[in-house]
């Protein structure tokens, strides 16, 4: 075949090549889009979530639980008894010592935290502060009680300053002050007469410079100043002598009712 006759064959398989390979182009660049959106899809999906931070737990709308006030802690220092403390608080030793869970008013231990129940006992509408009373107890626990060192701040002078009232017993009265500089607890001290009565303190301290108690006759409610007998005669009369003895029997003072 001579090369006019082949001339037209050749440029027809050139056009149809040519349209071929357009047509492929075109059907490729319409299939990009697809893939490369499928890839990035693939991406986000295989892109592990974050860790959670610190920082994570304060999302918004997340509201973070605020630190409750704890109850109020004492901590024993030397010279302390369940007595002075229950008069500085103004709460009650038995409170005191039912929610430290004691049984003797008389050990305690220097360092040991005693939590005061100011405004009484918790309650059962007051869970949160039974736990945080019980987790101080608890702690407190851990310490073995023994009886506190006397805080030395100087000389004690108990002194009964006068009876009051003598004969009379809605006015019948023994006061007894501590006109030294050094705190003194008067638990298991007594007051006695000559005819066999006896008085004796519970978890009482004077603590200087003047201050002191009436030890009424009758029978009332004590407080940090007064206490009561509980007797339904009077037992003082004029000639008697009044004597203030200390927890080892030792007499400490005297007074001749004028």
């Amino acid at each position: 075949m001579s090369f006019r006759r082949m001339l037209p064959l050749i440029l027809i398989n050139v056009v149809v090549s040519a349209v071929v390979v357009l047509a492929i182009l075109y059907w490729w660049d319409g299939r990009r889009p697809e893939e490369t959106e499928t890839t990035d899809v693939a991406a986000v999906t295989l892109t592990p979530p974050l860790a959670a931070t610190g920082a994570a737990a304060a999302l918004p709308g997340t509201e973070t639980a605020e630190p409750e006030e704890g109850p109020l802690v004492h901590v024993v220092q030397a010279g302390d008894t369940l007595g002075n403390i229950s008069q500085f608080y103004e709460v009650s030793l038995d409170d005191i010592m039912a929610v430290n869970n004691l049984t003797d008013p008389n050990l305690l231990a220097v360092g040991q935290q005693l939590v005061i129940p100011v405004g009484g006992l918790p309650t059962a509408t007051a869970p949160a502060a039974t736990e945080a009373a019980t987790a101080v107890t608890t702690t407190v626990a851990a310490v073995a009680p023994v009886a506190t060192e006397p805080l030395v701040l100087g000389e004690a002078v108990i002194e009964i300053l006068e009876v009051i009232g003598a004969g009379q017993l809605t006015e019948e009265a023994v006061q007894i002050i501590n006109s030294g500089s050094s705190p003194v607890a008067l638990h298991d001290w007594q007051v006695v007469d000559e005819d066999g009565h006896v008085y004796t303190f519970g978890q009482v301290t004077l603590f200087g410079d003047g201050a002191g108690v009436l030890v009424h006759t009758e029978t009332g409610q004590d407080n940090s100043t007064d206490l009561y007998w509980g007797l339904e005669e009077p037992v003082w009369e004029a000639g008697e002598v009044v004597t203030l003895l200390d927890a080892e029997g030792e007499i400490q003072a005297t007074l001749a009712v004028p």
